[in-house]
């Protein structure tokens, strides 16, 4: 059995709020809730890393 490696984008946007377990995220044309849990806030550059899955389902990407 392969080991299935979860493909993780980088999703441009701006914090807009933030509880203890989610980021709202909008990203120039929506406003988002994601979950802590799956996402990586990088404050650094702005982005927010999370899994391809997320992002899409978001419609981050």
């Amino acid at each position: 059995m392969g080991e299935h490696k979860e493909s993780l984008v980088d999703v441009a946007g701006n914090k807009t709020g933030e509880t203890e377990k989610a980021y709202r995220i909008f990203d120039g044309t929506k406003s988002e809730w994601v979950p802590k849990s799956q996402v990586e806030y990088n404050e650094e550059d702005g982005t927010f890393t999370m899994p391809e899955w997320l992002a899409r389902e978001k419609e981050f990407i």
